[in-house]
C-alpha cells in the first residue's frame, strides 16, 4: 500500500499533467508559464510576466473549449503572476 506521501505526490503529478494537457489541447503553451495544474474545480496557471497573463485573458475561449473537449468539470480558471492571483474567469 502506498504511503500518504506517495499518494499526495501522485495527486500533484496528476494535477500538473492535467494542467499541461489542457494547455496543449487549447494550443496555448507560452514559454513563460511557471506552472499549470488542474483539479476537478479549477485550472491554475502561474505566469512569469504580465504579457503572458494577458495572453491567457485574450484566449479565454480557447481554454474553455479545451476544458469542454476534455469533458472536465472545471468551473474556474485562475491566472497568477509569480504566485499571486491576478484574476479569475
Amino acid at each position: 500500500m502506498a504511503t500518504i506521501t506517495e499518494q499526495l505526490l501522485d495527486q500533484v503529478k496528476q494535477a500538473q499533467w492535467l494542467g499541461q494537457k489542457i494547455l496543449a489541447v487549447s494550443s496555448l503553451i507560452p514559454h513563460n508559464v511557471i506552472y499549470a495544474f488542474a483539479t476537478d474545480k479549477a485550472l491554475v496557471i502561474n505566469c512569469k510576466d504580465y504579457e503572458t497573463t494577458w495572453q491567457f485573458d485574450e484566449h479565454q475561449c480557447d481554454l474553455w473549449q479545451a476544458i469542454r473537449r476534455l469533458q472536465l468539470p472545471i468551473q474556474t480558471v485562475q491566472i497568477e503572476r509569480q504566485g499571486k492571483v491576478l484574476y479569475n474567469f
